[in-house]
């Protein structure tokens, strides 16, 4: 191939070229976006607020303990049943038998095999341990080879932890519900002082009107209106010319 050949296909490559780029950048100089540069919509999962300033209901809470029912523990715990036994010297499964576990220390049941993070956890199972095992037990205790999912509903695991505390030849006592933490003294004084302020604002308001209702007693409209007399205006009296003696 001669040197003008190779010329003319090189310039067919860089026009082809050329032109796919024209064709590319067109659209973009025709078509103007103003999009901000914050977008509106966020792609992602959802970003929860803080629950720092969240009040936390203390632990047993009344809904908590009117949930503790052994008849319906019984029925939940059917989802238990596979890995668990809860009769007194039932044998171990997949999991420790359960007989005496509300109140015993976590890892401690005899010729069971637990694994090293329940060994070493050191857990006193009472009420409330339990309570926050059975809601996540792979949150509660990373390490765990317990894969229970775990009680969602407060109602459910109350009524699962009743049924194990009479599993024992020695039940413990059953739990009353916790107080709620009193106010802070400072945030309630500085309540009681904004709410005698408006109060007190409201009293002065009430003042105020009963003092222009007080002034305007006693004025009526005719002692409010204003007479006006047109002023009098006193015609003069013309006498008519005397008539002339003779004359015609």
């Amino acid at each position: 191939m001669d040197e003008l050949g190779f010329n003319k296909i090189a310039g067919a490559v860089l026009a082809t070229a050329l032109g796919f780029m024209f064709i590319r950048e067109v659209p973009h100089l025709m078509m103007h976006s103003n999009a901000p540069e914050t977008p509106i919509y966020q792609v992602g999962p959802i970003v929860q607020e803080d629950s720092a300033d969240a009040i936390e209901v203390p632990f047993p809470s009344p809904v908590f303990i009117a949930s503790m029912d052994a008849t319906r523990g019984a029925k939940v715990f059917k989802k238990c049943q596979s890995c668990h036994n809860t009769d007194k010297g039932g044998a171990d499964g997949t999991g420790p038998a359960l007989w005496n576990v509300v109140g015993r220390k976590s890892g401690s049941k005899t010729g069971f095999k637990y694994s090293s993070a329940m060994a070493s956890a050191g857990y006193n199972w009472d009420y409330e341990q339990l309570d926050g095992f059975l809601t996540k037990p792979a949150k509660y205790l990373s390490g765990t080879k317990m894969a229970f999912i775990g009680l969602k509903k407060e109602a459910d695991r109350a009524a699962v932890i009743e049924y194990l505390r009479i599993a024992s030849d020695t039940p413990l006592v059953k739990p009353v519900a916790a107080e709620a933490a009193p106010v802070d003294t400072m945030e309630a004084d500085t309540m009681e002082a904004e709410i005698m302020e408006d109060k007190s604002l409201e009293l002065k308001d009430l003042e105020l009107k009963e003092m222009k209702t007080e002034s305007l007693e006693g004025v009526t409209e005719d002692s409010m209106s204003i007479k006006i007399e047109a002023p009098k205006i006193e015609t003069p009296k013309i006498k008519a010319p005397a008539k002339a003696d003779g004359g015609h």
